[in-house]
């Protein structure tokens, strides 16, 4: 797609959205479908909300300016400032199901059931919410818009929805002049190791394109792991990774003869904006780095 076709997909979006207002109080009971594609019924406007999931969803809570329900999150080093004295549930991947229960929660959000925590929930009562996994920025306005409705403030999740598409049509706008850029997404979280690198499919790829990026890996999919001979080979002009993994990649005896490591041009994204709410910030960044200047 081309980007002044992504342009007036954002436009769509963002007039989608702004027609979904309504001034009406949203009523109960709602009913919301989770990432199984199951419907999740929802009684009563809920007051006493866990996360026990990834911190996206810690972060629409905020924004939907619903803080003083929040009771309790997962641990994360992504958690918003904000639930920094909240209790925690144990880990963002493994949460403890006692922790929850003794807290007698009105909604979870997440987690997913790779340890059984999920099931467990629900067999003790407990209403429980998890969306699908974030591989787009239509996954996180998707994300946005279902638990805006299960917190009964699906007109501030509109409003939140168009907000963000605005600042990415923004942001995407100011590239369209602008030379595509040579770039990869890599993730290096061990020196000397062949990394991985984000390709079609993945929400970095959706990035860089509308950052004004050419993804050197958009044919293959997902994350896989690729040989440092192939980066070589492709040569990027830019590299973007996590801040934490910049030195694995140009440290690297490998990768000195790589464009982006010779011409000092291996940035680090915040990773932890690219899946939420701040992913217009995210954005924001590469097209700064792909373009200083402009």
């Amino acid at each position: 797609m081309t980007k002044t076709a992504w342009k007036g997909v954002w436009v769509l979006l963002v007039a989608l959205a702004l027609v979904g207002l309504v001034a009406a109080a949203q009523q109960y009971p709602v009913t919301v479908i989770d990432d199984r594609g199951f419907e999740i019924r929802i009684e009563q406007q809920p007051i006493r909300i866990v996360v026990a999931g990834i911190p996206l969803y810690t972060e629409i809570v905020i924004d939907l300016e619903a803080l003083d329900r929040l009771i309790a999150v997962a641990g994360s080093p992504d958690n918003p400032p904000e639930v920094v004295d909240l209790p925690r549930v144990g880990q963002s991947f493994s949460p403890n199901v006692e922790i929850i229960l003794s807290m007698e929660p009105d909604l979870v959000l997440g987690p997913g059931d790779w340890g059984g925590e999920r099931g467990k929930l629900e067999l003790a009562g407990i209403t429980v919410l998890t969306t699908p996994l974030i591989s787009g920025i239509p996954d996180i306005f998707s994300t946005i818009r279902t638990v805006g409705m299960a917190l009964g403030l699906k007109e501030g999740a509109e409003m939140l929805i168009g907000q963000i598409a605005e600042e990415i049509i923004t942001i995407e706008a100011s590239s369209l002049a602008e030379e595509p850029v040579r770039v990869t997404f890599l993730y290096a979280s061990v020196p000397d190791t062949p990394p991985y690198a984000a390709g079609s499919g993945a929400i970095e790829n959706e990035l860089i394109l509308r950052a004004g990026g050419e993804n050197i890996f958009f044919d293959v999919q997902g994350f896989p792991q690729v040989s440092l001979e192939e980066i070589v080979s492709r040569d990027p002009e830019v590299i973007f990774t996590a801040p934490s993994q910049i030195e694995n990649i140009t440290s690297n005896t490998l990768l000195k003869t790589v464009s982006a490591v010779k011409n000092g041009r291996v940035y680090g994204i915040n990773v932890a904006w690219i899946t939420s709410t701040k992913v217009a910030e995210a954005l924001k960044q590469m097209g700064e780095f792909l373009h200083p200047g402009e």
